[in-house]
Protein backbone atom coordinates (compact mmCIF):
# COMPACT_ATOMS: atom_id res chain seq x y z
CA UNK A 1 0.00 0.00 0.00
CA UNK A 2 1.10 3.32 -0.96
CA UNK A 3 -0.02 6.25 1.94
CA UNK A 4 0.06 9.47 0.36
CA UNK A 5 2.99 11.76 1.63
CA UNK A 6 1.44 15.07 1.05
CA UNK A 7 4.91 16.56 0.35
CA UNK A 8 5.70 14.48 -2.94
CA UNK A 9 4.21 15.66 -5.94
CA UNK A 10 0.31 15.23 -6.55
CA UNK A 11 -0.43 12.18 -8.19
CA UNK A 12 3.62 11.44 -9.07
CA UNK A 13 3.51 8.79 -6.26
CA UNK A 14 -0.36 8.66 -5.59
CA UNK A 15 -0.02 4.62 -5.32
CA UNK A 16 3.24 3.74 -3.58
CA UNK A 17 3.94 3.09 -0.01
CA UNK A 18 5.51 4.83 2.31
CA UNK A 19 9.50 3.96 3.40
CA UNK A 20 10.94 3.27 7.10
CA UNK A 21 11.62 1.97 8.32
CA UNK A 22 14.64 0.94 10.49
CA UNK A 23 15.07 0.92 10.15
CA UNK A 24 17.98 2.63 10.42
CA UNK A 25 21.72 1.96 9.00
CA UNK A 26 24.87 0.83 10.27
CA UNK A 27 25.26 2.60 14.13
CA UNK A 28 28.10 5.51 13.95
CA UNK A 29 30.26 6.53 16.35
CA UNK A 30 28.68 10.33 17.46
CA UNK A 31 31.37 10.85 20.17
CA UNK A 32 34.34 10.37 17.46
CA UNK A 33 34.84 14.03 17.05
CA UNK A 34 35.53 15.84 20.36
CA UNK A 35 34.34 19.18 19.06
CA UNK A 36 31.05 17.95 18.41
CA UNK A 37 28.09 17.61 20.51
CA UNK A 38 27.41 14.41 22.28
CA UNK A 39 24.31 13.44 20.18
CA UNK A 40 22.98 14.44 17.11
CA UNK A 41 19.94 13.50 15.24
CA UNK A 42 19.41 13.62 11.44
CA UNK A 43 16.01 14.26 9.57
CA UNK A 44 15.11 14.43 6.12
CA UNK A 45 11.73 15.45 4.85
CA UNK A 46 11.16 16.61 0.90
CA UNK A 47 13.25 19.38 0.26
CA UNK A 48 15.11 19.38 3.45
CA UNK A 49 17.83 18.00 6.01
CA UNK A 50 17.95 18.86 9.44
CA UNK A 51 20.24 18.24 11.78
CA UNK A 52 19.63 18.86 15.44
CA UNK A 53 21.28 18.34 19.04
CA UNK A 54 19.96 15.96 21.39
CA UNK A 55 20.58 16.47 25.23
CA UNK A 56 18.12 13.92 26.12
CA UNK A 57 15.34 16.40 26.96
CA UNK A 58 15.08 18.41 23.97
CA UNK A 59 16.01 18.41 20.61
CA UNK A 60 17.73 22.15 18.99
CA UNK A 61 17.98 22.06 15.15
CA UNK A 62 21.37 23.93 13.85
CA UNK A 63 20.60 23.17 10.32
CA UNK A 64 18.00 23.47 7.97
CA UNK A 65 19.27 22.85 4.25
CA UNK A 66 17.37 23.18 1.02
CA UNK A 67 17.80 20.15 -0.98
CA UNK A 68 15.92 19.10 -4.46
CA UNK A 69 13.40 15.97 -4.64
CA UNK A 70 12.37 13.92 -1.76
CA UNK A 71 15.49 12.35 0.38
CA UNK A 72 13.22 9.66 2.12
CA UNK A 73 15.82 7.65 3.30
CA UNK A 74 19.86 8.27 3.59
CA UNK A 75 22.60 6.57 5.53
CA UNK A 76 25.05 8.51 6.73
CA UNK A 77 28.79 7.44 6.44
CA UNK A 78 31.65 9.13 9.00
CA UNK A 79 33.16 11.67 8.92
CA UNK A 80 30.75 13.78 6.24
CA UNK A 81 29.05 11.64 3.47
CA UNK A 82 25.61 11.50 3.14
CA UNK A 83 23.91 9.66 0.49
CA UNK A 84 20.24 10.04 -0.31
CA UNK A 85 18.23 9.04 -2.35
CA UNK A 86 14.93 10.88 -4.14
CA UNK A 87 11.78 8.68 -3.55
CA UNK A 88 10.31 11.17 -6.57
CA UNK A 89 13.08 10.77 -9.42
CA UNK A 90 15.62 8.49 -10.20
CA UNK A 91 19.07 10.38 -8.77
CA UNK A 92 21.51 8.88 -6.07
CA UNK A 93 22.88 11.75 -4.59
CA UNK A 94 26.26 12.28 -2.12
CA UNK A 95 26.30 15.07 0.17
CA UNK A 96 29.04 16.63 2.43
CA UNK A 97 27.53 17.06 5.81
CA UNK A 98 29.57 19.30 7.70
CA UNK A 99 28.84 18.69 11.33
CA UNK A 100 29.82 22.00 13.02
CA UNK A 101 30.25 22.54 16.35
CA UNK A 102 26.07 22.25 17.42
CA UNK A 103 25.79 26.11 17.51
CA UNK A 104 22.97 26.81 14.96
CA UNK A 105 24.35 27.81 11.59
CA UNK A 106 27.50 26.23 11.83
CA UNK A 107 26.54 23.11 10.42
CA UNK A 108 26.70 22.86 6.20
CA UNK A 109 25.42 20.85 3.71
CA UNK A 110 26.59 20.66 0.42
CA UNK A 111 25.38 18.12 -2.62
CA UNK A 112 28.80 16.55 -4.12
CA UNK A 113 28.03 13.61 -6.26
CA UNK A 114 25.34 12.72 -8.60
CA UNK A 115 24.73 9.72 -10.50
CA UNK A 116 21.06 7.94 -12.23
CA UNK A 117 19.98 4.56 -11.28
CA UNK A 118 16.04 3.23 -10.69
CA UNK A 119 13.65 5.70 -9.99
CA UNK A 120 11.35 5.74 -6.72
CA UNK A 121 14.28 3.83 -4.40
CA UNK A 122 13.72 4.16 -0.63
CA UNK A 123 16.07 2.64 1.14
CA UNK A 124 19.80 2.19 1.02
CA UNK A 125 22.19 -0.51 2.73
CA UNK A 126 25.65 -0.59 2.86
CA UNK A 127 27.66 -3.74 2.56
CA UNK A 128 30.14 -5.09 4.86
CA UNK A 129 32.87 -3.08 3.94
CA UNK A 130 30.64 0.26 2.61
CA UNK A 131 32.27 -0.40 -0.95
CA UNK A 132 28.95 -1.57 -2.54
CA UNK A 133 25.25 0.46 -1.60
CA UNK A 134 22.13 -1.50 -2.41
CA UNK A 135 18.89 0.59 -3.27
CA UNK A 136 15.61 -1.17 -3.37
CA UNK A 137 13.03 0.82 -5.80
CA UNK A 138 9.42 0.47 -4.45
CA UNK A 139 8.95 2.78 -8.03
CA UNK A 140 10.47 0.72 -10.18
CA UNK A 141 10.32 -3.06 -8.93
CA UNK A 142 13.90 -3.15 -9.45
CA UNK A 143 17.15 -3.50 -6.57
CA UNK A 144 20.21 -1.30 -7.44
CA UNK A 145 23.68 -1.89 -6.89
CA UNK A 146 26.45 0.79 -6.72
CA UNK A 147 30.25 0.71 -6.40
CA UNK A 148 30.85 3.69 -3.98
CA UNK A 149 34.63 2.43 -3.18
CA UNK A 150 36.80 5.51 -2.61
CA UNK A 151 33.80 8.27 -3.04
CA UNK A 152 32.26 7.21 -6.47
CA UNK A 153 28.63 6.61 -7.28
CA UNK A 154 28.66 4.25 -9.89
CA UNK A 155 25.78 1.93 -10.84
CA UNK A 156 27.07 -1.63 -11.27
CA UNK A 157 23.77 -3.70 -12.08
CA UNK A 158 20.08 -3.17 -11.92
CA UNK A 159 17.88 -6.29 -10.83
CA UNK A 160 14.56 -6.94 -11.92
CA UNK A 161 12.31 -8.16 -9.20
CA UNK A 162 11.02 -11.87 -9.86
CA UNK A 163 7.99 -13.39 -8.92
CA UNK A 164 4.51 -12.47 -9.27
CA UNK A 165 1.59 -9.52 -8.00
CA UNK A 166 0.39 -10.62 -4.24
CA UNK A 167 -4.00 -10.50 -4.12
CA UNK A 168 -4.67 -6.99 -3.12
CA UNK A 169 -4.80 -5.06 -6.03
CA UNK A 170 -4.00 -2.32 -6.16
CA UNK A 171 -1.09 -2.76 -3.72
CA UNK A 172 0.48 -5.71 -5.16
CA UNK A 173 -0.16 -4.68 -9.06
CA UNK A 174 3.58 -4.96 -9.28
CA UNK A 175 6.83 -5.31 -7.62
CA UNK A 176 7.94 -2.57 -5.03
CA UNK A 177 11.22 -3.77 -3.10
CA UNK A 178 11.00 -1.86 0.25
CA UNK A 179 14.46 -2.44 2.11
CA UNK A 180 17.36 -3.88 1.53
CA UNK A 181 18.85 -5.20 5.03
CA UNK A 182 22.36 -6.99 5.22
CA UNK A 183 22.80 -9.98 7.35
CA UNK A 184 25.07 -10.44 10.40
CA UNK A 185 27.23 -12.79 8.45
CA UNK A 186 27.47 -9.66 6.00
CA UNK A 187 26.82 -11.97 3.11
CA UNK A 188 23.40 -11.57 2.54
CA UNK A 189 20.62 -9.17 2.06
CA UNK A 190 17.42 -9.80 2.48
CA UNK A 191 14.77 -7.52 0.05
CA UNK A 192 11.83 -7.11 1.19
CA UNK A 193 8.64 -6.61 -2.10
CA UNK A 194 5.81 -5.87 -0.71
CA UNK A 195 4.16 -6.21 -4.04
CA UNK A 196 5.10 -9.55 -4.85
CA UNK A 197 4.39 -10.85 -1.09
CA UNK A 198 8.63 -12.01 -0.82
CA UNK A 199 11.68 -11.93 0.20
CA UNK A 200 14.71 -11.86 -2.25
CA UNK A 201 18.31 -13.03 -1.24
CA UNK A 202 20.89 -11.49 -2.70
CA UNK A 203 24.35 -12.96 -2.30
CA UNK A 204 27.29 -11.00 -2.17
CA UNK A 205 30.05 -13.57 -2.17
CA UNK A 206 32.94 -13.13 -4.82
CA UNK A 207 31.22 -9.15 -5.58
CA UNK A 208 28.41 -10.79 -7.74
CA UNK A 209 25.24 -9.67 -5.98
CA UNK A 210 23.23 -12.08 -7.33
CA UNK A 211 19.54 -13.22 -6.17
CA UNK A 212 20.10 -17.07 -5.20
CA UNK A 213 16.48 -17.07 -3.50
CA UNK A 214 12.82 -16.24 -3.81
CA UNK A 215 11.11 -16.53 -0.44
CA UNK A 216 7.35 -16.48 -0.20
CA UNK A 217 5.72 -15.21 2.62
CA UNK A 218 2.02 -15.19 3.78
CA UNK A 219 -0.39 -13.94 0.90
CA UNK A 220 -1.31 -10.70 1.51
CA UNK A 221 1.28 -9.81 3.84
CA UNK A 222 2.87 -7.10 1.82
CA UNK A 223 6.64 -7.62 3.14
CA UNK A 224 7.75 -4.14 4.36
CA UNK A 225 11.07 -4.02 6.95
CA UNK A 226 12.77 -6.71 8.44
CA UNK A 227 15.79 -7.83 10.97
CA UNK A 228 18.19 -10.25 11.47
CA UNK A 229 17.76 -11.73 14.84
CA UNK A 230 19.94 -11.74 16.67
CA UNK A 231 21.93 -8.65 15.05
CA UNK A 232 25.31 -9.36 16.38
CA UNK A 233 26.20 -12.94 15.53
CA UNK A 234 28.21 -14.04 12.50
CA UNK A 235 24.61 -15.77 11.91
CA UNK A 236 21.04 -15.20 12.40
CA UNK A 237 18.82 -17.60 13.70
CA UNK A 238 15.58 -15.73 12.18
CA UNK A 239 14.16 -13.14 10.14
CA UNK A 240 11.55 -10.94 11.17
CA UNK A 241 9.59 -8.75 8.57
CA UNK A 242 6.84 -6.64 8.87
CA UNK A 243 3.96 -6.88 6.78
CA UNK A 244 2.47 -3.77 6.37
CA UNK A 245 -1.01 -4.86 4.66
CA UNK A 246 -1.80 -7.93 7.06
CA UNK A 247 -0.33 -6.08 10.01
CA UNK A 248 1.08 -8.50 11.47
CA UNK A 249 4.87 -10.09 11.77
CA UNK A 250 6.13 -12.93 10.92
CA UNK A 251 8.93 -14.74 11.92
CA UNK A 252 11.30 -17.34 9.82
CA UNK A 253 13.97 -19.27 11.30
CA UNK A 254 16.65 -19.62 9.32
CA UNK A 255 19.93 -22.09 8.01
CA UNK A 256 22.85 -20.85 6.88
CA UNK A 257 24.58 -23.36 3.87
CA UNK A 258 27.27 -22.86 1.21
CA UNK A 259 24.43 -21.71 -1.43
CA UNK A 260 22.18 -19.90 0.78
CA UNK A 261 19.64 -19.41 3.53
CA UNK A 262 16.92 -21.95 4.67
CA UNK A 263 13.94 -20.65 6.04
CA UNK A 264 11.01 -21.58 7.66
CA UNK A 265 7.59 -19.79 9.04
CA UNK A 266 7.65 -19.99 12.77
CA UNK A 267 5.53 -17.57 14.13
CA UNK A 268 2.57 -14.77 12.69
CA UNK A 269 1.84 -12.40 15.42
CA UNK A 270 0.20 -8.89 15.09
CA UNK A 271 1.78 -5.59 15.20
CA UNK A 272 -1.10 -4.47 17.76
CA UNK A 273 -0.72 -5.95 21.18
CA UNK A 274 -4.36 -6.54 21.23
CA UNK A 275 -4.46 -8.78 18.21
CA UNK A 276 -6.83 -7.17 16.26
CA UNK A 277 -5.94 -4.54 14.00
CA UNK A 278 -8.29 -1.70 13.04
CA UNK A 279 -10.04 -1.07 9.40
CA UNK A 280 -7.37 0.02 7.43
CA UNK A 281 -4.25 0.45 9.53
CA UNK A 282 -0.68 -0.53 7.67
CA UNK A 283 2.24 -1.26 9.91
CA UNK A 284 5.40 0.49 9.28
CA UNK A 285 8.74 0.27 10.33
CA UNK A 286 10.91 -2.49 12.99
CA UNK A 287 13.71 -2.01 14.75
CA UNK A 288 15.64 -5.16 17.19
CA UNK A 289 17.12 -3.70 20.04
CA UNK A 290 20.74 -3.86 20.22
CA UNK A 291 20.21 -6.22 23.62
CA UNK A 292 18.35 -8.75 21.28
CA UNK A 293 15.71 -8.43 23.87
CA UNK A 294 12.94 -6.14 22.22
CA UNK A 295 11.35 -5.20 19.15
CA UNK A 296 9.57 -2.10 18.39
CA UNK A 297 6.76 -1.83 15.42
CA UNK A 298 4.71 1.48 13.83
CA UNK A 299 1.23 1.07 13.71
CA UNK A 300 -0.07 3.64 11.14
CA UNK A 301 -3.40 4.78 9.78
CA UNK A 302 -5.35 3.64 13.13
CA UNK A 303 -7.85 6.01 12.68
CA UNK A 304 -7.10 7.24 15.88
CA UNK A 305 -5.70 10.88 17.09
CA UNK A 306 -2.22 9.27 17.33
CA UNK A 307 -0.91 6.19 15.70
CA UNK A 308 1.21 3.61 18.00
CA UNK A 309 4.41 2.24 18.85
CA UNK A 310 4.23 -1.63 20.07
CA UNK A 311 6.74 -3.34 22.23
CA UNK A 312 7.42 -7.16 21.59
CA UNK A 313 9.84 -8.99 23.98
CA UNK A 314 11.63 -11.46 21.83
CA UNK A 315 13.24 -14.69 23.34
CA UNK A 316 14.69 -17.44 21.06
CA UNK A 317 13.17 -16.10 18.42
CA UNK A 318 9.43 -16.30 19.91
CA UNK A 319 7.89 -12.87 20.19
CA UNK A 320 5.40 -11.75 23.15
CA UNK A 321 3.22 -8.65 23.46
CA UNK A 322 4.43 -5.91 25.59
CA UNK A 323 2.42 -2.56 25.27
CA UNK A 324 1.32 0.00 22.84
CA UNK A 325 2.07 4.16 23.27
CA UNK A 326 1.10 6.98 21.28
CA UNK A 327 3.10 8.22 18.96
CA UNK A 328 1.93 11.72 19.49
CA UNK A 329 0.96 12.06 15.49
CA UNK A 330 0.21 10.42 12.59
CA UNK A 331 1.63 8.24 9.96
CA UNK A 332 4.83 6.97 11.97
CA UNK A 333 7.26 6.32 9.14
CA UNK A 334 10.23 5.26 10.14
CA UNK A 335 11.83 4.30 14.19
CA UNK A 336 15.58 3.78 14.97
CA UNK A 337 17.44 3.57 18.62
CA UNK A 338 19.79 5.72 19.88
CA UNK A 339 23.55 4.23 20.12
CA UNK A 340 23.34 4.68 23.78
CA UNK A 341 20.04 2.10 23.40
CA UNK A 342 18.08 4.39 25.78
CA UNK A 343 16.01 5.87 23.63
CA UNK A 344 13.82 5.34 20.31
CA UNK A 345 13.67 8.26 18.15
CA UNK A 346 10.19 8.56 15.75
CA UNK A 347 8.88 10.37 12.69
CA UNK A 348 5.27 11.51 12.32
CA UNK A 349 4.47 12.81 8.71
CA UNK A 350 1.50 14.11 10.53
CA UNK A 351 1.38 15.93 13.97
CA UNK A 352 1.08 17.56 16.39
CA UNK A 353 4.42 15.93 17.18
CA UNK A 354 6.89 15.44 14.39
CA UNK A 355 9.95 14.16 15.44
CA UNK A 356 9.61 12.52 18.57
CA UNK A 357 12.45 10.79 21.34
CA UNK A 358 10.89 7.85 23.69
CA UNK A 359 12.90 6.87 26.62
CA UNK A 360 13.56 3.14 26.68
CA UNK A 361 12.76 1.56 30.71
CA UNK A 362 15.56 -1.03 32.09
CA UNK A 363 12.31 -3.64 31.18
CA UNK A 364 12.34 -2.80 27.54
CA UNK A 365 8.91 -1.11 27.84
CA UNK A 366 8.50 2.65 26.55
CA UNK A 367 7.89 5.79 28.25
CA UNK A 368 4.08 6.75 27.24
CA UNK A 369 5.64 10.50 28.07
CA UNK A 370 8.24 11.26 25.38
CA UNK A 371 11.63 12.53 26.43
CA UNK A 372 11.36 15.43 23.50
CA UNK A 373 9.71 16.24 20.90
CA UNK A 374 9.37 18.86 17.59
CA UNK A 375 6.24 20.39 16.28
CA UNK A 376 5.07 19.78 13.32
CA UNK A 377 5.50 23.47 11.94
CA UNK A 378 9.04 22.84 12.38
CA UNK A 379 9.19 20.89 9.21
CA UNK A 380 6.07 22.33 7.30
CA UNK A 381 2.44 21.78 7.10
CA UNK A 382 0.79 18.40 6.96
CA UNK A 383 2.37 15.72 5.60
CA UNK A 384 5.76 17.18 5.69
CA UNK A 385 6.80 15.64 9.08
CA UNK A 386 10.16 13.83 8.85
CA UNK A 387 10.21 10.06 6.81
CA UNK A 388 13.66 9.99 8.27
CA UNK A 389 14.78 10.47 11.35
CA UNK A 390 18.33 8.71 13.26
CA UNK A 391 21.40 9.73 15.18
CA UNK A 392 24.59 9.92 13.66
Amino acid sequence: MKIPYSAISAGALAARALRDGCDGGRPTNPGSNSTLPSSQVLMTTTGNVFLANYDGSKFDVTLKADVTGAPTWVQFVEPNKLYAVNENGDDLRIFNLERGNGKNGSATLTESVTATGSSGVVHLGFNKDNTRLVGAAYGNGTVDVWDIAGGKLELIKTIPAPGTPGPKSPNQDASHPHQANLDPSGRYFAINDLGFDNIMILDTQDDKYEIVQNIPTKAGCGPRHGVWYPSNTGEATHYLVVCEISNEIIVNQLGYSATGVTVNQSQIISTFVSGTAPEGAAAGGIVLHPSNKDVYVTNRLTGADSDTLAHFKIDGGVLTPGKEVATGGVLPRMLSISASGSEIFLGNQNGPDAAVAFGINEDGSVTETPKATLPLAVFGEKGFGPPYIAQI
